[in-house]
């Protein structure tokens, strides 16, 4: 039937009904602004919106929401709208750096972190897969953002005038056609402090590879609105946290691994094998260096299940058994794909 919702509900009850109110237990027909966990109106992010299945899935648990939420870099960064996007109800704020976040949320000061893991154009995140790395901190959730990198400057500057363009180093490689055309490119840690440095400096001559939000924050303007060199340009972010999420039937749930396998011709083959025959779905697998162990490599595999399903377990074991090292990274809900621009 029908779920009645008004803006005096409480959001956690607001969000329960939703949920039996779907088919999926994802899936709201009309997203309502009050309600935590249910996505909310485009306009409190530029790059839109998609159902939030972290919150869902504490609200379907009954487990209780994080209450603090850290990211790297400065507001209006990527991550922060990621951040945003994912636990919508809680006031994210910014730990510092890739590692800051990490140890913030290990520590205890922040319950949950979120970190870019993967690129559509830069590939894996070095930083966040090596402190990922030991399975300490689990993955708890995704989300994958369309990244629209823009030309932010001064108010009143223009493209032609700009000589040095700041951002983060992957947003640079990001932009390689419009780059070339000859500037001096200078890093920064993340892309929204690229926007405050240029904002900061006050010299026309400089401006910033940013999203519209970060330029929006910082009193830029949009020179150019969108210098990606694909607009198929998007990140996907994970949470960590120190508390897994539990078992709960009903969700398409997504489980990232770390392998490393012995050092021997179909040693990879062998060691995935039995995730056929157990008919559990890969759904990436990525080759990474070894730290400290060069030209050996290690493997990072995200399948489709739980790692409590008794299948996923069953076919973990195999994959272990047949494998010299083998971490569970988390298992989180699948996230939405966003459809490319």
């Amino acid at each position: 039937m029908p779920c009645r919702i008004s803006g005096d509900e409480p959001s956690t009850s607001v969000a329960r009904c939703a949920i039996s109110a779907s088919s999926s237990g994802y899936v709201v027909p009309s997203p309502h602004p009050t309600c935590s966990g249910i996505a909310v109106p485009s306009s409190r992010s530029p790059s839109g919106w998609y159902p939030d299945r972290a919150s869902w899935i504490y609200l379907m648990s009954e487990s209780p929401l994080p209450t603090s939420v850290v990211y790297p870099g400065s507001a209006g960064s990527y991550t922060s709208e990621a951040a945003e996007r994912l636990y919508p109800t809680i006031e994210a704020t910014s730990a510092g750096s890739f590692a800051d976040v990490f140890t913030a949320v290990r520590d205890g000061s922040a319950e949950v972190g979120v970190l870019p893991i993967e690129n559509t154009l830069a590939g894996i995140v070095a930083d966040t897969c090596n402190l990922i790395a030991d399975g300490t901190l689990p993955i708890v959730a995704e989300t994958i953002i369309h990244i629209p990198h823009c030309l932010a400057g001064l108010p009143g500057a223009t493209t032609a005038g700009v000589s040095r363009i700041h951002s983060h180093p992957v947003a640079l490689a990001q932009c390689r056609v419009f780059l070339d055309r000859g500037f001096e490119e200078i890093g920064a840690p993340t892309t929204a402090d690229a926007a405050r440095i240029v904002a900061e400096q006050g010299d026309p001559k400089w401006a910033a590879i940013a999203s519209p939000a970060a330029a929006q924050r910082y009193g830029l303007e949009i020179l150019e609105s969108d210098i990606s060199d694909h607009l198929e340009n998007m990140t996907r972010f994970v949470a960590i946290a120190k508390t897994p999420l539990a078992y709960t039937e009903g969700v398409a749930w997504k489980t990232a691994l770390r392998l490393v396998t012995g050092h021997q011709p179909g040693a990879l083959h062998d060691a995935i094998e039995p995730l056929r025959y157990h008919k559990v779905n890969m759904v990436s697998l990525h080759s990474r260096p070894i730290p400290g162990e060069p030209w050996r490599y290690q493997f990072l595999i995200d399948i489709e299940g739980h790692q409590d399903d008794p299948a996923i377990i069953r076919a973990l074991d195999d994959v272990r058994s047949r494998s010299a090292v083998l971490v569970c990274l988390g298992s989180f809900p699948a996230a939405e794909h966003p459809d490319a621009p």
